[in-house]
């Protein structure tokens, strides 16, 4: 079986790692028998057709890098849309799964219109981060998951979260993390949250070949 991945913005949405995961859950793929197929698209690329692929990825960026993806993807939204709604699984790692919501208030008090796929709404700080490591749990996992997260926002209007944490920083004032909708997994979790989790890596291959 020939799988067909899509690695969003590569090249600058990017921190941590976060290319690990397209390469463990490639391999993953590989050593369940399936021919791999990697398309990579940036900001220079004109169409993007989110049906034609298995997997899509995002992963994490800068904030200004985040905002510079956002306006770049809101030409092919109604694409992201139709291919969410079609169950084609999708990962967003870091910062970058806020674009899926209604909006983003930067530190600076702008308002950037989000790709409205959900109703929640990001608001950025700019006085402090969050930052440390955490354990979790996901409703469709036995296994306590690990992480670590640095983000300067809060999120609200979340009615799905991917997680529930079981350990956490005292700084963290959220017991729930992440959003899970249909076959879409965003999470703040970064380092890469594929590599530390391979059960969850086993989990997402598995959701690709059914």
């Amino acid at each position: 079986m020939e799988i067909k991945i899509l690695h969003l913005y590569f090249d600058f949405m990017n921190l941590y790692g976060e290319y690990g995961n397209v390469r463990l859950l490639t391999k993953a793929l590989e050593n369940k028998g399936h021919t791999v197929n990697l398309t990579k698209k940036t900001v220079t690329d004109t169409d993007i057709d989110f049906t034609a692929y298995d997997f899509i990825y995002c992963g994490a960026g800068t904030e200004s890098k985040r905002t510079y993806a956002l306006n770049h993807l809101k030409k092919f939204k109604d694409s992201l849309k139709f291919a969410f709604e079609q169950n084609k699984v999708m990962l967003f790692t870091g910062n970058s799964w806020e674009m899926l919501g209604k909006s983003i208030e930067t530190a600076d008090g702008k308002v950037l219109e989000g790709l409205n796929l959900f109703d929640f709404t990001a608001k950025e700080q700019a006085t402090r981060r969050l930052v440390g490591d955490i354990n979790a749990k996901a409703e469709f996992l036995e296994e306590t998951l690990i992480g670590f997260i640095n983000k300067c926002s809060s999120v609200d209007g979340v009615t799905s979260p991917l997680f529930t944490l079981t350990m956490k920083p005292e700084s963290f004032q959220f017991e729930t993390e992440g959003i899970h909708e249909k076959n879409l997994f965003g999470t703040q979790v970064v380092g890469p949250v594929l590599v530390k989790n391979p059960t969850l890596c086993e989990y997402i291959a598995n959701l690709i070949t059914a």
